[in-house]
């Protein structure tokens, strides 16, 4: 298969990923339907598959709503909170301190200001879990408000392009909150101590789902891994985030169909990255155990293949020998740079147990973390397909090169 058809056949697959699946947030049907669709296409092409099953916790919301002094305020049910139908008066928290102070119980809690400016990560997060954060949701937990309201701007980092952002996104945490742009908490604060009025038509469902693995060569101990997450935040397509990654190592799998090598490879799809349990990641360690030594080098794939943007390589500690093959390998690619490393995706999973990685993503991975992720904006059209067949051609030629080399 040459370069056009690839990037035909890339093109092909974003629509089947991203419209006529509608979404896939994990324990979604449709976060079934994508995982089933690549493990076929590389069940198809002589992959030896396994499943790696899991239950988790998927959520709908129908709205919600906010009533104050006879005005209506635009909310959002923050993801994975409980629903609620609550009237009682308005208390506020602006900092930390501030929140230790307040009497909340029983009350609709405003936080707005600076507690608000980073997402919090979840109660139960296994790989980061700031004490500040942690002091937050002891505090909330403590004074046992009836609802929580939170007034966000942007946080790129954590939670993408979304404006506003939930504070909030823990199915864990049991107290109902929603969330409203930074602009509207300002006008919600002014309203301190006034009865409201909210409303949040949200529920918890419990579900399944699962990683995929394909392996070639699954008898040899030491393996090259290369991965991509599968599910996506709800409202959004994920073309970027992370269709195109999920795509590019299907049109992988079809070159070693074509030209295998003697290396051990596993095709990880991780499912969950984009979901608060971290649930794939977590069940992927639990499975690999000890053998997690046995990865010589993992490979990740996300944000990759925007349109205008060049292809990103960054190295995570890798060995000499093996960075020296990695970057004359892929710098030899039209098109593909070493870029800036960043610390937020599946490959920190790797480089946390002691294996080496690679992360690969577009060269303005800031731009479009600030832009597009997690928004409806992360539509196929933002994709190069060219971009895909590309790099999947240039993962197939590096493979080929540390086979040669002897470095699985």
């Amino acid at each position: 298969m040459n370069m056009g058809n690839m990037a035909s056949l890339a093109g092909e697959l974003l629509v089947k990923f991203c419209v006529d699946i509608p979404t896939r947030r994990l324990g979604s049907e449709g976060n079934r339907q994508a995982s089933a669709v690549f493990d076929a296409w590389m069940g198809e092409r002589g992959f030896i598959m396994e499943r790696q099953e899991f239950d988790c916790q998927d959520w709908e919301t129908e709205g919600a709503s906010l009533l104050a002094a006879g005005q209506c305020f635009s909310v959002f049910s923050s993801p994975h909170s409980n629903g609620c139908r609550v009237i009682a008066p308005l208390g506020m928290a602006a900092s930390l301190e501030e929140l230790e102070k307040v009497d909340a119980a029983g009350k609709i809690l405003l936080l707005y200001g600076e507690i608000t400016a980073s997402q919090l990560m979840p109660k139960g997060y296994p790989f980061y879990f700031p004490d500040e954060h942690r002091r937050i949701y002891d505090l909330l937990e403590e004074k046992q408000p009836a609802a929580i309201i939170t007034a966000t701007g942007c946080n790129p980092e954590l939670a993408g392009a979304m404006y506003p952002f939930p504070m909030i996104e823990d199915g864990s945490f049991d107290i109902p909150s929603v969330y409203m742009t930074d602009v509207e908490g300002v006008r919600l604060a002014a309203l301190a101590g006034q009865q409201v009025e909210l409303v949040s038509n949200a529920r918890r469902i419990d579900s399944h789902g699962w990683n995929s693995v394909a392996k070639i060569n699954p008898q040899i101990q030491s393996r090259v891994v290369l991965c991509a997450h599968i599910d996506a935040k709800p409202g959004t397509p994920g073309a970027l985030d992370n269709a195109s990654g999920v795509i590019t190592l299907m049109l992988l799998g079809e070159r070693l169909r074509q030209s295998p090598v003697c290396l051990g490879v596993d095709i990880l799809i991780i499912n969950g990255e984009d979901h608060y349990q971290a649930r794939g990641e977590v069940v992927y360690l639990e499975r690999m155990g000890a053998k997690i030594q046995n990865v010589s080098l993992a490979i990740n794939l996300d944000g990759l293949g925007h349109v205008g943007d060049d292809v990103a390589c960054s190295l995570y500690g890798c060995p000499e020998d093996l960075g020296e093959t990695v970057r004359r390998v892929l710098s030899a690619q039209p098109g593909m740079l070493e870029g800036d490393p960043w610390y937020q995706g599946d490959h920190m999973v790797f480089l946390q147990n002691g294996r080496p990685a690679v992360a690969i993503t577009s060269g303005d991975l800031g731009g479009l973390m600030s832009q597009i992720t997690h928004t409806a904006k992360d539509s196929p059209d933002q994709v190069d397909p060219s971009r895909l067949a590309q790099t999947a051609l240039a993962l197939h030629e590096l493979l080929q090169a540390l086979d040669e080399e002897g470095a699985g």
